[in-house]
């Protein structure tokens, strides 16, 4: 397995784990997150169970970030004085 693909599959798995808590905290319903972010809703459901689809390492990451992640899916830690 190369690089991207290691690297595509702990990103998948991280989204998994922090999409679905990472769109709630936005307020966006599924449909709505997806339409924002240039998915299809399927789509996104299919990342937030974890299902393996088809999806680039560039698409998983920009959906990331559209979601307040990091690059690698997950939560970032809250700004100095924010704890």
């Amino acid at each position: 397995m190369d690089e991207n693909e290691e690297r595509r599959q702990v990103l998948l798995h991280n989204l998994a784990t922090h999409a679905g808590p990472a769109r709630g905290r936005l307020r966006l319903s599924l449909p709505n997150a997806a339409s924002l972010a240039g998915l299809a809703p399927e789509a996104l459901e299919t990342i937030e169970s974890g299902s393996d689809g088809t999806f680039s390492l560039a698409v998983l990451t920009q959906l990331a970030l559209f979601l307040g992640l990091s690059e690698l899916g997950l939560p970032r830690p809250p700004p100095p004085g924010m704890r």
